[in-house]
């Protein structure tokens, strides 16, 4: 048996994923930050976030996370995870807010990401191919 391994993980969705995790790191941060601090919050003025919206955006969160860990992973259940939570989060910021033109920019890292994913389609195809 030939040992054949897979190609590398390309450098754009390295560098698409490492941006991703950093932003959502700080969302992380803000979100249980939120918690912890709700009365210097309300001492400022700003409204307060319900609680239910901190727990779902924290949830989305924790799941586009783990989407862009399985897809440096090379697993091709992490592109449903990433994609399935991106739509998610974006439907729900429409729901919640209303639309806003500026939610048209939280397309461009998926779109990236898309694009890179689809160019080294390789990587993740799952092949059951029987050779007799």
């Amino acid at each position: 048996m030939e040992n054949i391994q897979k190609p590398k993980v390309g450098a754009g969705i390295l560098t698409v994923s490492i941006i991703q995790l950093v932003l959502m790191g700080f969302t992380i941060i803000g979100l249980i930050a939120s918690f912890f601090i709700k009365d210097q919050i309300k001492a400022m003025g700003i409204p307060e976030t319900p609680t239910s919206i901190v727990v779902i955006s924290l949830i989305i969160t924790i799941i586009v996370i783990l989407g862009i860990v399985l897809i440096l992973m090379k697993k091709e259940l992490g592109i449903y995870m990433y994609f399935v939570a991106e739509v998610a989060n974006i439907m729900y910021a429409i729901v919640s807010t209303g639309f806003k033109p500026t939610i048209l920019i939280s397309l461009i890292l998926p779109a990236l990401m898309a694009f890179f994913i689809w160019k080294k389609k390789e990587i993740f195809a799952v092949e059951t191919k029987v050779k007799m």
